[in-house]
């Protein structure tokens, strides 16, 4: 059974395998997803996506063990703008990197991260503490002894397509709190009212849907919660699980992680969790220019 990290001991921690154990972090945003469904909704998911991936772990690695983290509220982005707390890129990202810091000083080498939420910004955060925990492990894979070095894989990264390109900035899913949300929250119990609203349509203008944002009014819910089924929740946790599973063990079995967990999100420079910090260093340069140029053309 998958061992909770906040339930035990250090003495326990320390009897754990280093090379045989994979701590599960869950994250996600708090926000609007109707009046049916809880404001956790993704942070839930991302918790039950955890523990499925633990019992597989336990079930299909012999000798292995897993660990599940504390869910953190730490969302980016939410679908909604009105209702949602959200965190600056940095505060997930050095989250990630110096609990799993504190794990790897301690000898351990496996990390995953699943978010509740899949937009632009989450996931490339979470990329970027793999980054840096893999440049704090060492350039490469694996080192002169042999021995495989520490990583973080945002394991929900493997869940994009192409497709989600459409927006690269921002997440524009086609429902939010509909029949998919629905029928996860029913497998989970997460029902806040037993009664489902009615359908919602999305606002069919692109523009339309990128002005709500812009302006924080988005809210609410678009979808039909109607269709919801838990036989339909249990079939969608179990297929996402499905995607990502392989894909993470052949990463613990010494794979490069950016074959599997690499989003195109990844590769637009303002989503990056640094995009800020590089912004202002550019200010700062081409002010320095312009200060050295005048300097020079008054002498």
């Amino acid at each position: 059974m998958p061992l909770e990290f906040a339930a035990i001991s250090a003495e326990q921690l320390r009897s754990l395998s280093r090379a045989r154990t994979v701590f599960f972090f869950p994250v996600g945003p708090l926000e609007d997803h109707g009046p049916h469904l809880p404001l956790g909704m993704d942070l839930h998911e991302a918790r039950r996506l955890c523990e499925l991936a633990a019992e597989r772990v336990e079930k299909e690695l012999p000798g292995w063990a897993a660990v599940l983290m504390p869910a953190a509220p730490l969302g980016l982005q939410g679908n909604t703008t009105k209702l949602v707390l959200s965190v600056r890129p940095h505060v997930l990202r050095d989250w990630l990197v110096d609990a799993c810091g504190s794990l790897m000083r301690q000898g351990f080498l496996h990390f995953a991260c699943f978010s509740g939420h899949l937009g632009p910004r989450q996931l490339t955060a979470i990329e970027d503490a793999g980054k840096i925990i893999r440049r704090k492990a060492g350039l490469r894979r694996f080192s002169r002894s042999g021995q495989l070095l520490p990583s973080l894989v945002s394991a929900s990264s493997a869940l994009t397509t192409l497709n989600d390109l459409r927006t690269p900035f921002w997440p524009d899913p086609e429902e939010h709190g509909g029949a998919r949300d629905t029928s996860v929250a029913q497998a989970l119990g997460l029902l806040v009212i037993p009664e489902l609203p009615p359908d919602q349509p999305r606002n069919p203008s692109w523009l339309g849907r990128g002005l709500n944002r812009w302006m924080r009014s988005a809210s609410g819910y678009w979808g039909k919660p109607s269709l919801a089924t838990p036989e339909q929740g249990e079939v969608a946790l179990k297929s996402t699980l499905e995607r990502v599973f392989p894909k993470l063990r052949a990463v613990w079995e010494g794979s490069n992680p950016n074959h599997f967990f690499r989003s195109w999100y990844s590769l637009l420079p303002p989503n990056k969790s640094f995009a800020r910090g590089w912004m202002l260093g550019l200010l700062l340069f081409l002010m320095l220019v312009l200060w050295a140029y005048l300097l020079l053309g008054w002498r």
